[in-house]
């Protein structure tokens, strides 16, 4: 049988010896919250050994109580110590080292989804949807950068629930990397199997766009949700068909990296919209993306300026 110690032994890209210092975490960026620790004993041990599999066995001495550490306070293990110390953010590709280009701009993508500009909680290497990683923790994204770094154009990596498996004999026409993220065998396909699985380290949800690497924020859904909207207004407001939501009011909630588009797409519409969001770092975001014009937290204040626009029936959008 397979076990984690052939699994290393048999690894030729492998993270070196050097231990990375302790982390230290910048004020003001969002953090996930505790996911809960719901593992059994014999569980645990297997979680620890699915992370430890990922570095030299001299040091799994010091990392496995920080491990644990982690495992019990987060609901997860996510080696913060490997998250790199500088800045991460999509560079241009020439800055990447590669062997060809594709493995440079995934590099670039990687970085895009865990930039603190763009990632719902970039330590957790959560891009969006509160649970949607790039990969389940930093050692994989180490790993998988050392990979894009060998990868060639006759060569395909296969990446399962962000662990690499490896680099494997193909052609150029081919995938350069295949990715596969949740795959749950049909009997334990439930909340509760699926949770035990992503803290024993072998499930990662990557949602659509995160663990597949190709996160760009609400731009990706504001035609959908502009088209929703229009055919709403055509059918419970009688909208003609070369309409739009002139003078019309849509009252919504949420503003994180998907439903971030609802003030936009109504804008586009012509119409006013009032958008809530509890939390203001996200209404921050969006107000400095561009996603929202105004903001207030008065709602008298909200309603007598979406009064306003309706009557001038001029398009506005408010958080």
């Amino acid at each position: 049988m397979i076990n984690n110690e052939m699994i290393a032994g048999a690894m030729t890209i492998k993270l070196d010896n050097q231990l990375p210092p302790v982390p230290h975490f910048a004020p003001g960026i969002r953090r996930a919250p505790s996911r809960g620790f719901r593992l059994t004993l014999s569980q645990t041990e297997i979680a620890l050994k699915n992370a430890l599999r990922y570095v030299p066995e001299e040091l799994h001495e010091q990392l496995a109580p920080e491990f644990l550490e982690e495992l019990i306070a987060y609901g997860r293990i996510y080696a913060y110590r490997y998250r790199p110390e500088e800045i991460i953010t999509g560079r241009p590709i020439d800055e990447y080292q590669g062997k060809c280009l594709e493995g440079k701009a995934f590099q670039v993508m990687i970085d895009n989804n865990l930039s603190f500009e763009i990632a719902l909680y970039p330590y957790e290497l959560v891009t969006y949807g509160e649970t949607g990683q790039v990969c389940q923790n930093w050692l994989q994204y180490r790993l998988i950068k050392k990979y894009l770094e060998e990868l060639t154009q006759d060569q395909t990596l296969v990446i399962q629930s962000g662990h690499p498996v490896g680099l494997f004999p193909s052609k150029p026409d081919a995938p350069r990397v295949i990715i596969t993220n949740a795959l749950m065998v049909g009997m334990f396909d439930n909340q509760k199997d699926w949770e035990v699985a992503e803290q024993m380290g072998v499930a990662n949800y990557g949602q659509m766009t995160a663990g597949g690497w190709m996160y760009i924020g609400p731009q990706g859904i504001v035609h959908g949700t502009f088209n929703t909207l229009l055919t709403a207004g055509r059918i419970k407001l009688g909208i003609a068909d070369d309409g739009d939501l002139r003078g019309k009011l849509f009252v919504s909630s949420g503003l994180g990296g998907m439903s971030g588009a609802q003030p936009k797409a109504v804008e586009i519409a012509n119409g006013v919209g009032i958008i809530a969001e509890v939390d203001y770092s996200r209404i921050q975001t969006r107000l400095d993306q561009g996603w929202v014009q105004q903001v207030s937290d008065d709602c008298g204040e909200v309603f007598r300026i979406a009064a306003e626009y309706m009557r001038k029936e001029q398009p506005l959008s408010i958080a």
